[in-house]
């Protein structure tokens, strides 16, 4: 088991509190004792990043200069986990399309490590970006997924954040009829098997598709009904099931199986 420095700690958790010279001052003497020892490892002391947020609304240009520093520590450490968080904090000080392109960036990186928290937040902190520079479409599909993930990471203070985003588009379920109607096939397959309880890992086995392409189906999923995973079953008009993961779906099912009765694909 590797700890994080202590040190580090203290100035992010700071951060955390709104204390932002304290953690600014602690920061900056983690990565000076850090820097002594030639240690760079951006997941087991990540204060670059971190004193970069800090020190951003006074000092934006040395800020930057942390952020930067902090990604290429990250690609020197070289996984995906730790580059995805340095490129998500790097976004957190920088606005527009530059923001939107840091944390595209975050999110592929994160979603190919096990740091399912880190991944959630890029993906509200994306939807979030996105919204900002007008891409409300986009923005959604995002926040959609960001709050799946941090469901199964129950990170409800990320969810009630991306929900709020969300309000932003006076999103109201849709009527019954025409969230079916507006569904695809492939959109109702991986539906019906999230209100079942299947987590998207389980879907993507069942279905044999690869877990980004169910996360983007449950996205437009979660758009089109205006409604989160809690509510999915009733925007649907589905019976609720217990989401315990217990109710496999054979891959081999045909489309009326698993398109609750549509006879068309898209």
């Amino acid at each position: 088991m590797v700890l994080p420095d202590a040190a580090s700690l203290y100035g992010k958790l700071l951060l955390a509190v709104n204390r932002p010279a304290g953690a600014a001052a602690a920061l900056t003497e983690a990565g000076a004792q850090l820097d002594l020892r030639g240690w760079h490892n951006t997941v087991w002391a990540p204060w670059a990043g971190h004193l970069a947020i800090a020190i951003a609304e006074d000092e934006p240009e040395r800020a930057r200069a942390y952020a930067r520093r902090s990604v290429v520590d990250a690609e020197r450490f070289g996984t995906a986990s730790a580059i995805g968080t340095a490129l998500r904090l790097h976004a957190q000080i920088e606005d527009g399309q530059q923001a939107v392109e840091l944390l595209e960036r975050a999110v592929t990186h994160l979603g190919q490590s096990p740091a399912g928290y880190e991944h959630a937040v890029a993906l509200v902190d994306l939807g979030a970006a996105l919204r900002r520079v007008g891409r409300l479409e986009d923005a959604q599909e995002y926040l959609y997924q960001g709050i799946e993930l941090a469901q199964h990471c129950a990170a409800d203070g990320l969810v009630e954040r991306a929900r709020r985003e969300l309000a932003n588009y006076g999103l109201r379920p849709n009527r019954l009829g025409d969230v079916r109607e507006a569904l695809s096939q492939p959109e109702w397959a991986v539906a019906e098997l999230a209100v079942r309880g299947v987590p998207p890992q389980r879907i993507a086995e069942q279905l044999g598709l690869p877990l980004s392409q169910v996360n983007y189906r449950l996205a437009a999923v979660y758009r089109k009904a205006g409604s989160g995973p809690d509510g999915l079953a009733a925007a649907l008009g589905l019976p609720p099931a217990q989401r315990d993961g217990s109710d496999p779906v054979d891959r081999q099912s045909g489309p009326d199986t698993l398109g609750g009765g549509f006879d068309r694909a898209r």
